[in-house]
């Protein structure tokens, strides 16, 4: 039994217990016992029961670089304070740099590690020091008070490097002295290139790093990730530590003057806005009059205005003071607004402030006369929106140089994205070349700092022992197929094994926004018809062909649809095809809300441009959509034991994936939770349920759990007579920070669903899938691009050291370089032997039901990230309180892969919850019978 938490930490973690632990360091990769509060109960993850004994052994390269040396003696941590308190905190690193400090510190002989913020490191054994610093006399402004701080170095503990080696050889549990290890190694490694570039997170990035322009406003830039990693060479004899170094693409702003910037950028949110010149830009920034009911007039934001305000926490440098201070740098906090400054906005002539004089007296200027008065600069465009910043005022625009390595923190663009795939995507050989040139950059072997330290990392990429599983038969219901080392297969001539549970009697091909004619939607149907019956899909009367008339809206499409189809086959619609003129992503998604929230209409979307051409591998692949839809099976693994066994399992097995996602901040999007549960004893078939998730949560909510999970258990038991003996819960994007979460919360909670509703809980195993990370394969045999082979397993070498995970390569990249799952198993009651688990998530990647190759996901996840994506469309609010069409691709994008521990795992709502999704024919207008058919399909795929 646990003993009550004590302590400050403790305290904190009553009021919420999914709280981290202090002092954890981000930019490692730290193991999931890292997050695990030492206060609570033992560790609760699985340990690796064994390796893969049975399948062919191959080699492979992988980016993760031994360390073969580390100093065995201590190194001392100290605390860095400032009196008072800063704001920012580059203030510290500023405060570090003054010569007040590094005067001090040069006084000890051996050099110092620091953070840029709160910590630092060194071989020197001294209590510590105070000094008292002045920022603005190293920049050539002396005596301003808010710019006088008392520095304060403090010796707080000795970090004892043998524990590292006792934590990895299994001789400890994680405790803070090996978290203080990890976080000096880390330090280590990055002193030295951070003098020498520009450090973002876990990223480098340099004056040369390779650039590629995505539009006017937004440049991608190629940087060197790297992390300390934990890991299993331990048990080859190596050090059990590495560094994983890999290549970063991240988005930032283009370096421009940021009148220009604000151009440009508008340029790229609308046509209309396109090459303004300035007295069109003054137009479309001026204030708009507004008269309320009681006809009071104000003034508000022009639309231009509104999606201008979102250049927000940009860093600019202002150039107009002289070279004897030299730029200044500021963030933006947002672009100035007050109803008060009237028709003419927040501008250089109307924005007062007052300024006391040497003699104590106050003067009241606007800011253009400021500007001309103190620094002799008359502002051109006086009439632009000023720059307000973080803490020190306004700023007129022309006076303000944005510069590079602003990261763009909006979701890109189609268009950008487009770019940006095109910069990004690498085949092995040139991926692997160009890690290694980033491992010549990073000059481990000339570094002072880890020399000092006695740190040392080979250069070279190692070669580890890997295995291959071999691939599966695909069973059709007329013959199967080998692919082989492929990874494909065709479908011509291949009937589905299961085909469609009704024959297709009530269908209807939707023409919209004129997207096509009725020809050639005729031709398509026809096409169509014939190419589903040659799978074996069971059509008994034509599909109609509905153009509606132009200009109709799209609910009144749908609505006249359904009814039409209905009315003239005398029986509910059973799928509607609707015909796109593009990928417009808010007409699609407007389209599947209404039919699948207000008709329980099953819905297929089409493209204008590809029923135009009517080609059969297209409407070979609709087919394998609609015949899931429909209640039939694709295809699945071909069974080697007597007729009716599983293809995999000895007992009655249930796969369980669930996803959380989250909406992109500034949406006002709640989390979104989907739960796929297999139904049949192949896990071929899924069903769905999914539900608001709270305000940015990751863990499953408990009320989620009971009402998704309880009545798919109760159907699975109905469909296969039995109740589950084993169950594999899959989930899906969490990081190791949350793993003990997911332990602590959704497992205790799904034990208890499954008490309640079929009365017997069974052996469960818990697998977390994440593809956000950085290790990558470059095998001595790969495919004709240089990727690993489907069923490519590594468990040595980038794996931890004792923990249950593992790396799968299940699919074969279209481009660039494949992309492994990494595997952990946190708790494992079903007891399968890791050859058996693996062959089964590996093989079962064959059966997604919409492809003609094994997946890279195991199906249960991916089916729940569909699931979750097309959930999102049904939160219950209407078209026009959600994101403008203008703004579709401003909302802040969520923080990047590995930004791993960033995501909440509470609420950031407090005790408030989102509205519930809209139900399935939400509204009345559907038929009960459709919801009940609608809800027992795969409705999502």
């Amino acid at each position: 039994m646990s003993q009550k938490p004590s302590g400050k930490g403790a305290a904190a973690r009553e009021k919420n217990p999914l709280a981290l632990p202090e002092g954890i360091n981000k930019r490692c990769d730290l193991p999931p016992e890292a997050y695990w509060h030492t206060d609570r109960v033992n560790t609760p993850f699985a340990a690796r029961p064994g390796y893969n004994t049975s399948c062919e052994e191959i080699k492979v390269g992988v980016n993760q670089f031994r360390i073969e040396n580390v100093t065995s003696r201590d190194v001392y941590q100290y605390d860095v304070a400032l009196v008072p308190e800063p704001q920012s905190g580059i203030v510290y690193k500023k405060a570090w740099e003054t010569k007040a400090v590094q005067g001090k510190l040069a006084q000890q002989k051996m050099p110092w590690l620091y953070d840029g913020r709160k910590l630092a490191w060194s071989a020197n054994n001294v209590t510590g020091f105070k000094v008292e610093v002045d920022l603005g006399a190293d920049e050539g402004r002396p005596g301003r008070k808010n710019n006088t701080f008392s520095f304060e170095l403090k010796q707080t503990c000795k970090v004892r490097m043998e524990a590292l080696g006792a934590y990895l050889g299994k001789q400890m549990g994680w405790d803070n002295t090996v978290l203080e290890c990890v976080s000096f190694l880390d330090h280590a490694l990055r002193q030295g290139p951070s003098e020498r570039m520009r450090l973002i997170k876990r990223t480098l990035f340099n004056e040369y790093s390779q650039t590629k322009r995505l539009n006017s406003t937004t440049e991608a830039i190629k940087g060197i990730y790297s992390a300390i990693r934990l890991n299993e060479s331990i048990k080859s004899g190596f050090k059990g530590l590495g560094v994983n170094v890999d290549v970063s693409n991240q988005t930032f702003w283009v370096g421009q003057k940021f009148e220009q910037l604000a151009r440009n950028f508008l340029s790229c949110m609308n046509r209309k806005w396109e090459n303004l010149d300035y007295e069109s830009l003054r137009k479309a920034l001026q204030p708009v009059k507004i008269v309320g009911n009681g006809g009071v007039a104000t003034y508000g934001m022009s639309e231009a205005f509104k999606n201008l305000r979102r250049l927000q926490n940009i860093r600019f440098e202002v150039k107009h003071r002289g070279s004897t201070q030299g730029p200044k740098e500021y963030k933006v906090r947002r672009i100035a607004f007050d109803p008060k400054y009237g028709e003419e906005g927040a501008n250089a002539r109307a924005v007062k402030f007052d300024k006391t004089m040497p003699d104590g007296s106050k003067k009241t200027y606007t800011v253009a006369q400021y500007y001309l008065e103190q620094y002799k600069a008359k502002i051109q465009h006086w009439y632009l929106p000023l720059i307000e910043t973080t803490k020190a005022g306004f700023f007129p625009m022309e006076v303000c140089e944005v510069h590079r390595f602003n990261p763009y923190p909006f979701k890109l663009d189609p268009n950008q994205t487009q770019e940006m795939i095109k910069f990004a995507v690498q085949r092995p050989p040139q991926r692997k070349a160009e890690i290694m040139e980033m491992v010549k950059n990073l000059e481990w072997d000339k570094d002072r700092y880890l020399a000092h330290f006695g740190i040392k990392i080979n250069p070279n990429m190692p070669m580890v022992a890997a295995k291959l599983i071999p691939n599966p038969q695909v069973q059709f219901g007329n013959r199967s197929t080998d692919p082989k080392m492929t990874g494909r297969w065709d479908l011509r001539g291949m009937k589905f094994v299961a085909a469609n549970k009704q024959e297709l009697r009530s269908w209807a091909f939707v023409i919209v926004d004129n997207s096509v004619d009725k020809p050639t939607a005729a031709n398509f149907a026809k096409v169509f018809k014939a190419t589903y019956i040659g799978h074996g899909g069971k059509v008994g009367k034509d599909a109609m062909i509905i153009d509606p008339p132009r200009g109709m809206g799209h609910d009144a499409v749908i609505e006249g649809a359904y009814n039409q189809c209905g009315n003239e086959n005398k029986a509910i619609p059973q799928i509607i095809f609707f015909i796109l003129r593009d990928k417009t992503s808010w007409v699609y998604d407007r389209m599947k809300k209404n039919a699948d929230c207000r008709w329980a209409c099953l819905s297929q979307m089409l493209q204008a441009q590809h029923v135009r051409k009517a080609q059969g591998q297209y409407c070979s692949n609709v087919c394998m959509k609609v015949n899931a839809k429909l209640g039939g099976q694709t295809a699945r693994i071909a069974h080697k034991g007597p007729n009716g066994a599983s293809a995999f399992f000895k007992v009655p097995t249930m796969m369980i994936g669930v996803d959380v996602s989250h909406g992109n901040t500034g949406a006002g999007s709640a989390s979104t939770a989907a739960m796929c549960v297999s139904m049949d004893k192949d896990a071929a078939v899924y069903d769905a349920a999914v539900q608001t998730n709270g305000w940015g949560v990751e863990v499953l909510q408990p009320a989620n759990m009971h009402s998704m999970l309880g009545p798919l258990a109760v159907k699975w038991r109905q469909n296969n007579k039995v109740a589950p003996q084993h169950v594999f819960y899959i989930r899906d994007g969490v990081s190791e920070g949350q793993f003990a979460h997911v332990m602590e919360f959704e497992v205790e909670e799904m034990k208890k669903v499954f008490k309640e509703h079929i009365g017997s809980v069974p052996k469960i195993t818990v697998i977390i899938a994440t593809k956000r990370h950085h290790i990558r394969f470059f095998p001595e045999r790969g495919d004709k691009n240089g990727n690993c082979l489907p069923g490519t397993l590594v468990e040595r070498e980038v794996t931890h050291p004792f923990h249950y995970d593992f790396y799968l390569c299940s699919h074969v990249a279209i481009q660039g370089t494949a992309r492994p799952v990494h595997y952990n198993v946190l708790h494992d009651e079903c007891g399968l032997k890791p050859d058996e688990l693996q062959r089964i998530l590996y093989h079962q990647c064959y059966q997604y039901c919409r492809s003609t190759t094994p997946v890279s996901l195991h199906p249960a996840v991916y089916y729940a990230h569909l699931a979750g994506a097309r959930a999102r469309h049904h939160e219950n609010m209407a078209t026009s309180e959600q994101v403008p069409q203008s703004s579709k691709y401003l909302v802040l994008k969520r923080p990047g892969p590995m930004a791993k521990h960033d995501a909440s795992t509470t609420s950031s709502h407090g005790d408030t919850q989102p509205a519930p999704l809209m139900a399935i024919g939400h509204g009345g207008s559907a038929r009960p019978a459709a919801v009940v058919t609608f809800k027992n399909t795969m409705w999502w795929v």
